[in-house]
């Protein structure tokens, strides 16, 4: 499986954003509208039902990386 996770290394913290199998050229794609100030935030829903916004401002000012999720494997 090809497992993607977006780090967003920022003065104030680093945050993940987990990509859904097949939705790498979405995020993608958000990511650029932000950067292009052709959309606000990257809204993402949490497995609980939280949202977590992501403003185009603070992606501006971030170091921003797609990278291989790590996989936690049992013993």
């Amino acid at each position: 499986m090809d497992r993607k996770i977006i780090k967003i290394k920022h003065v104030t913290g680093t945050y993940t954003i987990n990509i859904q199998e097949g939705r790498l050229n979405e995020m993608q794609s958000q990511l650029d509208k932000c950067l292009n100030d052709e959309q606000g935030a990257i809204v993402v829903k949490g497995e609980n039902g939280d949202q977590f916004v992501y403003p185009s401002d603070l992606l501006k000012n971030s170091f921003i990386s797609i990278v291989d999720r790590e996989e936690v494997k049992g013993s």
